[in-house]
């Protein structure tokens, strides 16, 4: 009897490494697919004077991306554009260059 669960215990861990080399993880890691390329250009940007009580979030939420993009991708491409502004806090009538996002020409469709 003992062999026989031992028998039945490796068929279960053959099968389950069997579908995780043919099916799994490793084939996804090394797919031929081609990859998505990503329409956004180099960002652009507006200048922007700061009013007494605004946030990063304020900003953004003033002025939005017309791209899908992600805040901390927008959030680093802000300081890109400011990297004065990466210790400090924002002051009222200070001009601050925010990144906008156009889709390339190719990408419109």
């Amino acid at each position: 009897m003992k062999i026989f669960v031992a028998t039945i215990l490796l068929l279960i861990s053959f099968y389950i490494v069997k579908v995780d080399l043919f099916e799994g993880t490793i084939p996804l890691a090394y797919s031929n697919e081609p990859e998505v390329e990503k329409c956004l250009e180099t960002p652009d940007f507006i200048s922007v004077e700061i009013v007494a009580g605004d946030t990063i979030y304020s900003l953004f939420a003033i002025y939005p991306s017309n791209e899908s993009i992600s805040f901390t991708e927008r959030l680093s491409d802000f300081y890109t554009l400011n990297p004065h502004l990466v210790n400090q806090t924002f002051r009222a009538g200070e001009k601050v260059l925010l990144p906008v996002y156009t889709a390339s020409a190719q990408c419109k469709k």
